[in-house]
C-alpha cells in the first residue's frame, strides 16, 4: 500500500510597509537591500495616511520615516504593529517607538573638526532649533570648535526657509560676524539660504565665509552657485539597519537599547571650503603645494624645498598648528579627494588612487581602509551617490 505524502506548505513571505513622509532614496535602497534578503514583500508609499485603512490588514511589520506632525503619528501607532521608526524627526510623538538613528552630535563633531583643520577661528551656525537633530549637530559642532574659537555665533531660523523673514537674521549675522568666518549650517538647503545671501551682500565664498552643509544631497550641492561642501551621512545603512531591527521584532526578540545610532562616513569638500587658513606663513605654502600636487606621488623633501625650512622644524610647525604630523595631512587630504572621487563618479578605484597620489591600488586600500574602516569598493557601495 502506498501512502501519500503532502509536501510541506512554504514559509509564508512577510509583507512589510514603508511609511515615507518625504522621499528618501537611499534609506529606500538600504530596506530593499536586506528586503531581498529575506524574500520580504514590501507596500512602498508616502501617501496620506487616509489610503493606509486596509494596511494593518495586509502587512507583518512598519517602517516609517515621519516629520513632527501629531495626525500622521497617531494614525501609525493605532496600526498596532511591530514597528521601527528610523528618525527622531518626529519629535517624540511615537513615544517609546523601536527605532534607528542617524548619529547627529558625531556630524556636528566632523563638521567641527574638518572646520578646525582648515584653520578657523571665527564660527556661525545656523539651524533650526524646534528641530531635535539640527540642535545636536549644532551641539556636536560648539563641543568640538569651543577650545580654540575667538568667535562663535549662533543663529536660530524658523521652520520654514520659504518665509521671506528668513533673510534679516542671516543677512543681519553675516555682516556682524568678524571675517574669515566658517559657516556649519546642518542641512544642504539652509546651506544654499546662506551662500545666496553671502554672494548677494558681496562676500567671497570660500575666500570670506567658508561654508559646511550636511546630507550630501549631490543635485543641491553640485549645482550650488559655489559647489557645496557637506558631510555625508549614511541613510542607505540606516535603511538596512532599521529592516534588520524589525525583522528581529517581528520574530519576537527584544529590541536592544540604547537605539543604535548610525555615524557619519566622511566630508565631501568641494569648492565651498576649499581654503586652509594658516597663520604661519611656512604651514601655509606647504599646505598650498600638497593641494596642487595631489594627484601625484612626492617625497616631503620636496615640500620642505619649496618651504625653505627643514623637516624637522616643518614637522613641528606642522604640529602646533594642524594637530597632525606632515604625513598625516598629507593622507588626509589625498583621503577627502578620494571620497569625492568615489561617491561622485563612476572611476574605478585603481584610477581613484592615481588621481590621488597614490603609487598602487594595494597601498591606497589599506591607507583608505585605515582612515574609514572600509574599503574604498565598500565605501562607494554603502555611500551611493543620490
Amino acid at each position: 500500500m502506498r501512502f501519500s505524502k503532502t509536501a510541506p506548505a512554504p514559509p509564508r513571505i512577510k509583507t512589510v510597509a514603508v511609511f515615507l513622509d518625504w522621499y528618501e532614496p537611499r534609506i529606500l535602497k538600504g530596506i530593499a537591500r536586506f528586503a531581498k534578503e529575506k524574500h520580504w514583500g514590501l507596500i512602498l508609499d508616502n501617501a496620506q495616511v487616509q489610503k493606509w485603512a486596509a494596511i494593518p490588514n495586509k502587512v507583518d511589520g512598519l517602517l516609517c520615516l515621519t516629520g513632527p506632525y501629531r495626525a500622521t503619528t497617531q494614525f501609525l501607532l493605532k496600526m498596532n504593529l511591530p514597528t521601527v521608526a528610523m528618525s527622531d524627526a518626529d519629535e517624540g510623538l511615537l513615544g517609546d517607538c523601536s527605532r534607528v538613528g542617524l548619529d547627529h552630535l558625531a556630524c556636528g563633531r566632523m563638521a567641527g573638526e574638518y572646520l578646525r583643520g582648515l584653520g578657523f577661528e571665527n564660527y556661525l551656525t545656523f539651524g533650526k532649533k524646534n528641530r531635535t537633530f539640527f540642535r545636536q549637530r549644532i551641539q556636536g559642532f560648539i563641543e568640538v570648535v569651543s577650545a580654540r574659537a575667538r568667535v562663535i555665533q549662533q543663529v536660530w531660523i524658523g521652520e520654514s526657509l520659504a518665509h521671506v523673514g528668513l533673510r534679516g537674521p542671516i543677512e543681519a549675522a553675516l555682516r556682524k560676524a568678524p571675517k574669515p568666518v566658517a559657516i556649519f549650517a546642518p542641512g544642504d538647503v539652509t546651506c544654499l539660504h546662506v551662500m545666496r545671501c553671502a554672494l548677494e551682500l558681496g562676500l567671497r565664498v570660500p575666500e570670506d565665509v567658508a561654508i559646511l552643509g550636511a546630507d550630501n544631497d549631490e543635485m543641491l550641492c553640485t549645482f550650488a552657485p559655489v559647489p557645496l561642501s557637506s558631510i555625508r551621512l549614511n541613510y542607505t545603512q540606516l535603511g538596512f539597519e532599521a529592516a534588520a531591527l524589525l525583522d528581529k521584532i517581528m520574530r519576537g526578540r527584544p529590541p536592544k537599547r540604547p537605539v543604535p545610532l548610525i555615524p557619519p562616513v566622511g566630508v565631501i569638500s568641494r569648492q565651498s571650503t576649499n581654503i586652509m587658513l594658516v597663520p604661519d606663513a611656512q604651514v601655509a605654502k606647504a599646505i598650498h603645494f600638497i593641494w596642487h600636487n595631489i594627484e601625484r606621488p612626492f617625497a616631503i623633501d620636496e615640500i620642505t624645498a619649496v618651504v625653505g625650512v627643514s623637516h624637522a622644524t616643518l614637522g613641528r610647525l606642522f604640529r602646533q598648528h594642524l594637530e597632525r604630523s606632515i604625513v598625516e595631512q598629507i593622507a588626509h587630504m589625498r583621503i577627502d579627494k578620494a571620497k569625492a572621487l568615489l561617491t561622485s563618479g563612476k572611476l574605478p578605484v585603481k584610477e581613484v588612487a592615481e588621481a590621488c597620489g597614490f603609487n598602487t591600488a594595494s597601498y591606497f586600500n589599506n591607507v583608505f581602509h585605515a582612515a574609514t574602516g572600509m574599503t574604498p569598493r565598500k565605501f562607494r557601495l554603502t555611500t551611493p551617490a543620490r
